[in-house]
């Protein structure tokens, strides 16, 4: 069967039927491809026909193609479409993801040299695991303990050096977080080659140099495969590239890659889209397709996510676009504060949920800290949800500990675990001796056990005795009101940000969770209760995935942008936009040094949450964070800049829109202020009102009427 022959069966067995450009990529055979498929383009669609097309049409056996995606859920998805479409032929396809591909190099390895390595990552023994054992390493060099933070950013900055490539010595010109890391990674590396231990990224450090060191196992799986195929590869590094050019033919190599480098996101882990960009470098008879046809998102969106990734100059050109009908423009929300933009989300949910009886709803942040006021509120207020991939530690934190001391001391004043965890922190000039007295009577109260002690002088005894009288007023206090009279009575952040700045934690960060304290504190009458409430919280949170819906055919999925990635909703709220959290403070100062690599990869990130979106787009910005004024993203200016400017285009005397108040209208007379701004007034049924257009468009009050267009 030809590959004509195979798309018309495809079509008249299977009821697939490809556009113009899915199937020129799906139909080709030889050589280097590349694919550029865009959100919602049916990528997955194409490689699997692709796949069924090359052993229907006799150009291979099905074990001679090999077809790698970037983690298991891609993996996943890809083998069970490729089933439930040609699964009845009984011909097997090999899908693998690249760590899996490698570690069947590493024990091919192990059988020849008679060794076995173990995987560090994933081990049922608690002190041999990876977090166990980079916080041994962390503690031995540092004297202190590792926060979930300091683990989190060494991890993926050793991940960074492994899968870029960067040797020992060049690690200083690296910009890393990481106190002393050159220090801390070969304590690491020396730790688990003592004992035959690997990671997840040394499967493709061990696979690369076993393919360089042994011509035979190179051979082997030079002559295993004839057609490889390689899926979201803008999220491969120049490890896992260097390995696939090694695996595969050097002249003409029959490799098929698809990407997308406008979603290239985990520039963190080292990944870089100039991998994708330099392809026909390496590949002189590269063929290039695009997958441009968006069958996810409506009109709008395409239309304004499109231009708002354009600002971007390391990238390919492209024309995205949708047969989707317009439907309403993406919704710019201004919000007070975070417990508005809780508020303004939950609104809109049960909004949604009234009206559409199955309706895919999705939050989307950056940090995921975010989840924590998301999953409190949900909550509290009876919203069925769902967190992706919760990694928050957030009841662990040391300074969330600090304050759940201050508070059980308040309630206990013979708790002498909690006071000895504060008394250096409540800026009320206590010795160690005077923490010595209380720690020896334990039949006192500890403030009395320290005015019992001889070696106080009257007016440290009358010292004591207004501290006493002051935490019994603190134990009284709302939760809310106790948050502030720790924070500027008891002066606690005074010493905590030199105590950031010495261990090389992030203060804004510290400061950021405390916010957090606050707003789950909002409208609980007492200690006592919030104390309960968080120790709730923190099993919900602990919880791989919390939900409280009776109908589990409706929840608000909670994740990250990062884990969003190839997800899509009917609805999505982004929140939290604001300068600092996206685009991310280290991006701003690499732009302002004249590197604008990060901020590329920020907008993409951007981009990527902006086209999770079918219908409906909210980005969310808070005028303030912490209490104190907060800046809009520079994105959302970017998209508002976008809206305004395309709507204006289209608005003129006749043009019929409608109102969220007062219905439809028609535009009757516009009058431009200046080149940002304009009034027009719009005929509502005999009643004209004067609206300001670029207010109207940016909060979504007005939408143009695009049904014939």
């Amino acid at each position: 069967m030809d590959s004509v022959d195979f798309f018309s069966q495809l079509k008249s067995e299977y009821g697939i039927s490809l556009n113009q450009q899915q199937l020129q990529a799906a139909g080709h055979v030889v050589g280097p491809a590349l694919v550029l498929a865009g959100p919602g383009s049916g990528k997955t669609t194409v490689i699997t026909v692709r796949t069924a097309m090359l052993i229907a049409s006799g150009h291979v056996r099905s074990e001679r193609i090999l077809t790698m995606t970037f983690n298991k859920a891609a993996q996943l998805e890809m083998k069970t479409r490729y089933n439930r479409l040609f699964g009845r032929s009984g011909i097997s396809v090999r899908f693998s993801t690249f760590h899996s591909f490698c570690y069947g190099i590493l024990r091919e390895y192990e059988q020849r040299q008679g060794k076995r390595f173990r995987l560090i990552e994933g081990s049922d023994d608690p002190l041999e695991s990876k977090a166990a054992v980079l916080k041994n390493i962390w503690r031995e060099l540092h004297q202190r303990q590792a926060g979930d933070d300091d683990l989190e950013i060494l991890s993926n900055e050793i991940g960074l050096v492994k899968n870029r490539m960067v040797p020992e010595k060049d690690f200083g010109s690296l910009e890393l977080q990481t106190p002393r890391f050159a220090e801390l990674y070969r304590a690491y590396e020396e730790y688990k080659r003592a004992r035959g231990l690997i990671d997840f990224d040394d499967m493709l450090v061990h696979a690369w140099h076993i393919l360089n060191r042994y011509p035979d196992i190179l051979l082997q799986y030079r002559s295993r495969y004839d057609f490889y195929q390689v899926d979201e590869a803008q999220d491969l590094s120049r490890l896992q590239f260097e390995i696939l050019r090694l695996i595969m033919p050097s002249d003409n190599p029959n490799v098929f890659v698809v990407a997308d480098d406008d979603q290239s996101i985990y520039g963190f882990r080292g990944a870089d889209p100039g991998h994708i960009l330099g392809m026909k470098t390496q590949y002189p008879g590269l063929r290039l397709y695009r997958l441009e046809n968006n069958y996810r998102s409506s009109r709008n969106i395409v239309e304004v996510s499109s231009r708002f990734i354009r600002s971007n100059k390391k990238r390919f050109d492209k024309q995205h676009c949708t047969l989707n009908p317009y439907f309403t423009n993406p919704v710019i929300v201004n919000v007070r504060n975070a417990g508005e933009q809780l508020k303004y989300v939950a609104d809109r949910v049960r909004e949604l949920r009234k009206r559409y009886e199955n309706i895919k709803v999705a939050v989307l942040y950056r940090n995921n800290l975010s989840s924590v006021c998301l999953v409190d509120y949900f909550e509290r207020h009876g919203i069925p949800y769902r967190v992706r991939q919760n990694k928050v530690h957030f009841m662990q934190h040391w300074m969330v500990q600090d304050i759940l001391a201050f508070f059980r001391f308040a309630l206990d004043p013979y708790d002498r675990e909690s006071f000895q965890r504060i008394c250096y922190r409540m800026n009320r000039y206590i010795s160690k001796t005077m923490v010595q007295q209380a720690l020896m009577n334990e039949r006192l109260e500890v403030l009395d056990a320290i005015s019992a002690s001889p070696d106080l002088n009257p007016f440290q005894q009358k010292k004591m005795l207004e501290l006493k009288c002051e935490w019994r007023r603190f134990a009284r206090m709302p939760p809310d009101k106790a948050l502030a009279y720790v924070e500027n009575e008891f002066m606690y952040f005074s010493g905590i940000k030199g105590l950031c700045d010495k261990t090389g934690q992030f203060f804004d960060r510290v400061y950021a969770m405390f916010g957090i304290l606050k707003t789950l504190a909002e409208g609980i009458g007492t200690i006592p209760q919030f104390l309960e409430h968080l120790a709730r919280l923190e099993k919900l949170l602990e919880s791989p995935s919390p939900t409280h819906s009776q109908d589990d055919d409706f929840h608000v999925t909670l994740t990250t942008l990062h884990s969003g990635k190839g997800l899509e909703f009917d609805a999505v709220f982004m929140v939290d936009l604001i300068q600092d959290e996206i685009p991310g403070q280290h991006a701003i100062k690499a732009m302002h040094a004249g590197y604008e690599s990060e901020m590329e990869e920020e907008r993409r990130l951007f981009y990527v949450g902006m086209t999770r979106a079918r219908k409906y787009l909210y980005l969310v910005a808070p005028e303030q964070s912490q209490g104190l004024p907060a800046t809009r993203s520079t994105f959302v200016n970017e998209v508002a800049h976008i809206l305004n400017q395309d709507s204006r285009d289209r608005i003129r005397e006749g043009t019929v829109l409608f109102h969220k108040k007062y219905g439809r209208g028609i535009v009757a007379g516009i009058s431009a202020c200046d080149a940002q701004s304009a009034i027009i007034q719009v005929d509502f049924g005999g009643r004209t009102r004067s609206l300001d257009l670029n207010i109207c468009l940016e909060h979504g009050i007005i939408t143009l009427d695009t049904a014939n267009e």
